[in-house]
Parts: C-alpha cells; structure tokens; sequence
C-alpha cells in the first residue's frame, strides 16, 4: 500500500488508502473525523483516504470520502496548518490543528487527475489529459493537452516540474516544456 509522508515544523502526516472504508458503516475503522463532502452514498463508486495527524502533543485520523480516481501519491501538500489534498478533480483543505474541513472545491480536467503540486501563485495539477493551473483560490487559470495522454511508455517519468518549468511526455513520446503561465515553450513530436 503506497502511503504518502509530509512533515513540516508543526506536524507529521501520512496518508493512505483505506480500502475496507464504507460509506454509513458502522464497522469502519475508527476516525477521529469523517469527512464526505462530496455526499457519496453507499452504492457510488468512491475512494477513501486515511488521513494520520501527528501533532508534538496529540493525534488525529481523518476518513476523507472521494472521487473514484483518487491516488495516494503526490496527492496533497502541507502548508502551515493546512493539508490541501486532492481526490480526482475535487480539492480539499483540513486544518491539521482540529482536522475541520476548511474548503471542498471542484476544478474541471479531462481525464484522470495524478498529482498536486504547490508553485509560485498557485496549484499545477497533473492529469492524464491535461496540466492545469489553479490560483490560489482553485480557480482554473489554464489548462493545457497534448497529443495524446501524459504518460510514457518509454520514459521513466512522463511529467517532470522544474523550477519554472513542466516538462511532459506523452503515450506517442512526444516531448512538450511549459511555463507557469501555460505557454508552450518547447514541443517536440516524435
């Protein structure tokens, strides 16, 4: 099972599956926090992320109901008190001090959403089909597609974040760079 660690001055978080979570159970597994903010029901198809909290004097476990197309990896950033974490194409903000939902935000990407990733004025979210910047309130500043999807069948890493830079590869093993302000810098096809 894939768990994701992030740490700052105020806390440790680890982040996991929980596969065996079920939507209005009573044999989950006890949480400390449940949150559903998308209003899954038990019949809809969801994913559920187990959300460990290390505070230096207590700790918390937060259930985080999502969309199906929810992975565990590069899926949140830590921010002083604030986890913002990503389930497919939602945003969520918990506050690490009391685990209260801060902010539950849809944005809209074709495809799957992969990662999350914090840049200058922003959120740079890789997807399947496309990279999309957010502003700091998850609003859409741009977005851009490739050719074909973002992931490489020849290339260990089909999306690298640079300093100022994305560079991405895609299915065909076409070669694209972009700025942080989506404009096309280099695009090689195969």
């Amino acid at each position: 099972m894939r768990i994701v660690k992030l740490r700052n001055e105020w806390c440790s978080v680890e982040i996991s599956m929980d596969t065996t979570y079920s939507v209005e159970s009573s044999d989950n597994r006890h949480y400390d926090v449940e949150w559903n903010p998308g209003n899954y029901g038990r019949n809809d198809y969801y994913k559920t992320f187990a959300i460990h909290i290390d505070l230096s004097d207590r700790e918390m476990d937060i259930a985080l109901v999502g969309g199906y197309y929810s992975y565990a990896s590069d899926c949140a950033v830590l921010d002083g008190k604030v986890l913002t974490i990503m389930q497919d194409n939602m945003i969520s903000q918990i506050c690490i001090d009391d685990g209260l939902l801060i902010l539950h935000k849809g944005f809209g990407c074709l495809g799957c959403t992969y990662g999350l990733y914090r840049v200058i004025n922003g959120y740079l979210v890789y997807g399947e089909m496309e990279i999309v910047m957010l502003d700091l309130d998850f609003d859409k500043v741009w977005a851009f597609s490739g050719r074909d999807i973002f992931v490489s069948r020849t290339r260990e890493n089909a999306f690298v974040l640079g300093e100022h830079t994305v560079k991405l590869y895609d299915w065909e093993d076409n070669y694209y760079e972009l700025d942080f302000m989506g404009k096309l810098i280099s695009d090689c096809p195969h």
